[in-house]
């Protein structure tokens, strides 16, 4: 969260490399699968670890989406980022 406070996440005028996102492109997507994942097991939900994949799928279409708008807002700044960082881990 410290790395991002200085941009507003839904309209940034910035690009956020720094902390957890010199790792992952999209450390809060990891952070909240994780969550899901461990709240599963934790809570012995199978209905919940089986929700797990496709609410993976729906996540990577959003990050998809939003990668293409980070590209058109940064260009070749996004670009050399997302060509020294993985987009999750």
């Amino acid at each position: 969260m410290r790395a991002a406070t200085t941009t507003d996440l839904a309209h940034p005028r910035q690009l956020v490399t720094s902390g957890p996102y010199a790792l992952s492109r999209n450390p809060m997507y990891v952070g909240w699968s994780l969550i899901h994942l461990g709240i599963g097991l934790a809570a012995g939900s199978v209905w919940v670890v089986a929700t797990v994949p496709p609410a993976g799928v729906v996540v990577h279409r959003e990050v998809l989406a939003e990668e293409r708008r980070l590209e058109e807002q940064f260009g070749t700044m996004y670009r050399q980022y997302r060509a020294t960082v993985r987009r999750y881990v």
